[in-house]
Formats: C-alpha cells, structure tokens, sequence
C-alpha cells in the first residue's frame, strides 16, 4: 500500500540522550518522508538506568512515551520519538538473554500515540561478580571489548553512596577503577553498557525496530486510508504439508485500524502456505 501523507515533511523530535537518532532517523526520513529529526535530549535518565541509580519503575512501554512527552513538553513541536529497552531472560530459554525494544511515537496533530515492539537475542549483554583483577580479565577476554563499554560497581545491585563507573572502555581506566573496588569493597560487579550509544549490538536492534516501525506506519488502511495499518494478531494453523493437518504455526496475520476498526486477515509474510511435517502433531505425537 502506498504510504500515507501523515508524517510527510514534519519535523520529528527524537528523545535521547544516547545518540539513538542515528537508529531511529534513517527509516523514518525514507520511508514516512520525515523532513528531519531534531535530537531532543530531555533526561532520558530520570525514568530509569540500567545501571541502578534510578529505579525504572514504568513499564517499558509507558517509559518510552513518557521520555517522548517530555521532549514534546520540553522542546515544542507536534511529533516526537523514543525508545526503552529492557533485557529479560528468554522464555523459552532462559539462560540466554533477550533485549526487549519499544518505540512509541506521539502525535499531537492526530491525537494518536503509535507503538512497536522488537525483541532480538543478539544484543551483547553479561555480567560478573569478581574478586580478583585475574577474575576481571577473564570476563573481559570473553566479551566483544572494547567495542562494547562497561559499567563497573561494588556489587550487582547498586546502592545509594556507592561508586558507580560508566563508559568504561579504556583498559587503564578500567584497572584502576577495578583496583579501587577491590581494595574498598573485596570485591566488584562488572556488566556490559546497555546504553545505547556504548553498547552497538543494542543500537543494531534499534535499527532494526525503528525500520519495522516506519515499515508498519507507512502501511495505511484500505477502509479510511489513516496511518499504521498494523499487526493485531496472529493466526496459528499452516496446514502440514504431508498430512494437511492444522500445526500451531502462524497461518495468517490480522491487521487493524484503531482509526476506523477495520480488520483483515492477510496471509503470511513469506509466502508460506505449508508447515513442514516435523512442526506437525499429527505426523510427529
């Protein structure tokens, strides 16, 4: 479907302290025809940190669009963007570690609030108690450093007087921020930077949400032509291909307006009209 004019030649404020407009920017401009994105670095921070100081106490969601409110409130304008990212262990999994990010873009002129959910295994994040610089090492031998930054403290729930080092990326700042630890507290906790801006497999999974973003918005709907004609559902049921039989494999997706209400089932991306018989109950109880 062509995309809708709703977006086209605005100015859109994104909310951030950590460089996130260059994830977020590129789709938005291409694919919505965004005039530019303006950076709007309201204190992202005072909805929660990652490394402890401020407890995160919205949901995900809810946190990302109140940072986008603040940057509408803060610094004018009528569209603004954010993100929130959280890493939670992987249901399915749970030893492996899963970044969950959210974008929700506010429109005043509209009165619309959109959102998107990403979810990705492949965002860098591991963390250690260590006693010992020895210990340290071995932990920073075994991550993508320093491409990647860390955050050092006493232990792995921060405390209010506690030390806290962030950005971490030089070794010799490292050592001596480990040495002071150790002599202080007998021990350490070091984890990956899960801000954006030090962290690149984070900001990747950004991109990639703010592509499949801009993707779902530029989708307008076939009944009143409004914005986001998005994903509401999945539809479980692809027939096997050896036995026809019905598998728990999405069969189909529902779209809907919230404008309007309109609904469809659309087939599945991919084209896919057959589950392979090792997805199948019937042929494989």
């Amino acid at each position: 479907m062509a995309a809708p004019l709703t977006f086209a030649s605005r100015a859109l404020k994104v909310a951030t302290l950590h460089e996130k407009e260059r994830a977020i920017g590129p789709p938005f401009v291409e694919l919505l025809g965004i005039a530019r994105c303006i950076v709007a670095p309201v204190d992202t921070d005072r909805f929660g940190s990652f490394s402890g100081e401020v407890p995160r106490e919205l949901e995900p969601r809810a946190a990302a669009e109140a940072k986008a409110r603040a940057a509408l409130a803060q610094f004018g304008g009528d569209l603004a963007i954010a993100s929130e990212g959280s890493f939670v262990p992987y249901p399915p999994a749970p030893l492996l570690t899963l970044d969950e990010e959210w974008l929700v873009l506010v429109d005043v002129q509209s009165g619309r609030v959109h959102s998107h959910r990403y979810a990705t295994l492949d965002a860098v994040f591991a963390g250690r108690r260590c006693t010992s610089m020895a210990a340290l090492s071995s932990f920073v031998a075994e991550q993508p450093f320093p491409e990647h930054s860390f955050v050092l403290r006493p232990r792995e729930r921060w405390s209010v007087g506690e030390p806290v080092f962030k950005g971490v990326v030089d070794p010799s700042a490292m050592r001596a921020h480990a040495e002071t630890l150790l002599a202080d507290y007998g021990e350490l906790w070091i984890e990956t930077d899960l801000r954006a801006h030090h962290n690149p497999t984070r900001m990747r999974a950004i991109a990639a949400a703010a592509q499949e973003f801009a993707v779902e918005l530029a989708t307008s709907c076939p009944s009143c032509v409004a914005a986001h004609f998005r994903v509401v559902r999945t539809v479980a049921g692809l027939p096997c291909a050896a036995c026809g039989e019905p598998t728990e494999l999405v069969r189909a997706r529902v779209r809907g307006c919230d404008v309007c209400g309109e609904q469809r089932e659309l087939p599945r991306a991919d084209g896919r009209l057959e589950a392979d018989p090792d997805s199948c109950g019937a042929c494989n109880p």
